[in-house]
């Protein structure tokens, strides 16, 4: 189990952030949200600091909703190399320890030909927490080490046997600019959102292009079974050419495409990194 205080403390003080505060029995947030050490306790099962750091009282109250009894959870660890001289993309699954030992912020290399590379990790996390008719779901992608190219990444949710619960959507990208937590928040009702029916959608974030230390994007929603051997898939792919918000939402949903989520025309997959996703069967 996390130790609350301990984990924000040594977060407030690396990066020096306020007016996070810390009490002998809670946390008080970015909104002057006051977290219980049980909340707390609770919620990280399924939410990460950063998200804690920074919602506010509406995703509070939801958060307060859910029942944490019963929670499934898979993570992978990958690092991608890309090659734009050779349009080459090559993705590789590191374990823990390899992801926890790269360093943050590594400058981006150079090729014998001066070509910049883009070299990064990424955590992906996928978490299913349980409900008496509907069920939480979270996908949960923390950049490691930072992207060069920031354009129009798309994270979502695919699956089989389950309805999502119009309405429930929501994405965010946290990040840590000039010492201080943002978060840029997407509803269903967002352009960046592109639904299929109640079988699966995606948001499309413009990746923030400004200074940052720290990046993370989440997308999330409730979600019902409706057959036998439901299943949910999870995919986060980040764009490593430019590409507009509409090009990046011409995928249809499918278990051949990136992540075994994202179908992209033939024209569309060079400009993505096509990182392997995740699933859970329940």
């Amino acid at each position: 189990m996390k130790n609350a205080k301990l984990i924000f403390f040594t977060l407030i003080s690396l990066i020096a952030i306020s007016p996070v505060m810390v009490f002998a029995s809670s946390i008080k947030n970015i909104y002057g949200i006051e977290i219980t050490d049980e909340e707390y306790n609770n919620f990280s099962k399924m939410y990460s600091d950063e998200y804690l750091i920074t919602m506010d009282e509406a995703k509070y109250e939801r958060l307060k909703s859910y029942n944490y009894d019963n929670i499934e959870s898979k993570t992978i660890y990958v690092e991608t190399k890309y090659n734009p001289h050779l349009n080459l993309t090559t993705n590789k699954i590191i374990t823990e320890e390899e992801y926890e030992a790269l360093e943050p912020n590594i400058m981006p290399i150079l090729d014998d030909k001066g070509t910049m590379l883009e070299t990064s990790a990424k955590k992906f996390t996928l978490t299913l927490g349980g409900g008496s008719t509907w069920n939480h779901v979270m996908a949960t992608a923390t950049w490691k080490t930072l992207p060069t190219n920031r354009s129009f990444d798309v994270i979502g949710f695919r699956g089989f046997n389950f309805s999502v619960r119009n309405g429930s959507q929501t994405g965010d990208q946290i990040y840590i600019e000039s010492g201080s937590y943002k978060d840029i928040s997407y509803d269903s009702d967002s352009k960046n959102m592109k639904q299929f029916s109640t079988t699966g959608f995606g948001f499309s974030m413009n990746i923030v292009n400004n200074t940052i230390s720290f990046l993370q994007t989440i997308a999330e929603c409730d979600i019902k079974v409706d057959g036998v051997n439901p299943a949910i898939h999870a995919a986060y792919e980040h764009a490593i050419k430019d590409i507009t918000l509409e090009t990046s939402q011409s995928y249809t949903l499918g278990a051949a495409g990136m992540g075994g989520v994202f179908v992209f025309p033939s024209n569309i997959v060079p400009y993505y990194d096509a990182m392997d996703g995740l699933y859970l069967q329940y």
